[in-house]
């Protein structure tokens, strides 16, 4: 087992998702995308370069490991927390889904999800 986190991003809530799976990183999920929307912050309404400078700042140095993290489209591999982060950058907002299903949990502009912490959003989510 590991640590298991998820979190997608898109340009707009009806388009493709691009999801980092990352292995260990499911404890600092909430921390690690909130790092990752401020990094891009200056790219927020050019979500190429935002989603390349997110998930760049979230793998860090690790590009070249073999092991850690994996990159999919409109799927990802189940992580441990019941849910899964999906930054949308044309809307500002991170939506958290169902592990399984993808439905809508919750939904917080990037100005309330920056100023979470961890226990904030983990009090909200049902488990599943």
């Amino acid at each position: 087992m590991g640590d298991r986190g998820v979190v997608g991003f898109a340009a707009n809530a009806d388009e493709a998702t691009i999801y980092l799976y990352s292995h260990w990183g499911g404890s600092s999920l909430i921390a690690d995308t909130q790092s990752a929307i401020n990094a891009a912050a200056s790219r927020w309404s050019d979500p190429e370069y935002a989603t390349r400078i997110a998930i760049s700042n979230i793998v860090g140095s690790d590009w070249q490991s073999e092991t850690g993290y994996g990159l999919s489209v409109n799927s990802h591999t189940m992580p441990d927390l019941p849910y899964v982060l999906r930054v949308v950058w044309h809307e500002r907002n991170v939506y958290v889904l169902t592990d399984l299903t993808h439905e809508v949990v919750d939904c917080f502009s990037f100005q309330d999800f920056l100023s979470l912490v961890d226990e904030d959003l983990e009090r909200g989510v049902p488990s599943i």
